[in-house]
């Protein structure tokens, strides 16, 4: 079952919420649907679903303490949620979710205290130490300069030692830029002329000149590396997963052919170890410093 039929899922249950109906049935209805994904769960989603059971360690899924750091609409968590990872929290800078995926996890989930939190960007609304596992989908470009270092420093401040951090980051360094449907340009150009050209083009920027700061992947991993310890690159799991073009939104034929590359004996290794590093870069980090510090 493609992530479309995901997305319709997550669109009814919003409109029941919205509508203010009772919520069994809508749950009950789009549980149904992820538990058709089990087997095959959406490539995008993949990498995501083998890092938390990495992360569990033998304990249940329920057990598992999970903060989507820039939730977004809420459907990936909801999506783990119905999976079974039912201890979840979410924030974000808007607050368009919050009221009805709190009425939500409240009534469908039982839980009594808030889940979902608007936040200023700066410091998270936990205690320290109260999440095993902390993750972003496409978020971090959208993090100003100004208040990148925090966003990774308080992921640090409420992991629990030994807990994992995931990250899917787009970077400079990939030539398609997919916000602005671009090759090249963001290569080639600081920031300012960057933006310039677009709208020269004629291209509607509004979102890139306010939110858009695509970086060089190493400054990612220096300061996943500086914060947690410890980082991963797992891009190419991900490439690996990539076979359903149904939902990607990038170029699809391309895709298909590096996926083709990927997959070949041998050579599909040496492809994708020097591809990937042109593509959305995903990470993994355990939260080594936390346990060093509880070590001494």
């Amino acid at each position: 079952m493609s992530w479309t039929k995901v997305v319709e899922a997550f669109r009814h249950l919003d409109a029941s919420v919205r509508a203010g109906e009772p919520m069994a049935e809508p749950w009950r209805q789009f549980c149904a649907v992820i538990e058709g994904t089990r087997a095959a769960p959406p490539y995008h989603l993949r990498g995501l679903i083998r890092t938390l059971d990495k992360c569990r360690n033998g304990r249940k899924p329920s057990e598992i303490r999970i903060l989507d750091h820039g939730c977004g609409g809420g459907v990936t968590l909801l999506y783990l949620a119905a999976s079974g990872y039912t201890d979840i929290s979410g924030v974000d800078v808007g607050d368009s979710i919050c009221e009805r995926w709190n009425r939500l996890t409240s009534e469908a989930l039982g839980h009594k205290d808030q889940r979902f939190f608007v936040y200023d960007g700066h410091r998270l609304p936990f205690e320290d130490r109260s999440f095993d596992f902390v993750f972003s989908q496409e978020v971090l470009e959208h993090v100003s300069s100004d208040v990148l270092s925090d966003y990774y420093g308080e992921e640090h401040r409420v992991l629990d030692a030994n807990g994992m951090a995931m990250h899917s980051v787009p970077h400079r360094l990939a030539p398609f830029d997919s916000h602005t449907r671009t090759w090249f340009l963001h290569w080639l150009l600081p920031r300012e002329q960057w933006i310039a050209a677009l709208k020269m083009m004629g291209k509607d920027v509004a979102t890139a000149e306010a939110a858009l700061f695509l970086r060089w992947p190493w400054v990612h991993k220096s300061l996943a590396k500086r914060h947690f310890g410890h980082v991963e690159d797992r891009t190419m799991d991900r490439l690996r997963d990539l076979d359903d073009f149904d939902y990607y939104d990038g170029p699809v034929r391309l895709r298909q052919i590096l996926s083709f590359l990927f997959r070949l004996p041998v050579a599909g290794g040496l492809f994708g170890a020097v591809l990937s590093r042109f593509m959305m870069m995903d990470t993994i980090s355990e939260n080594r410093r936390a346990a060093v510090q509880n070590d001494s």
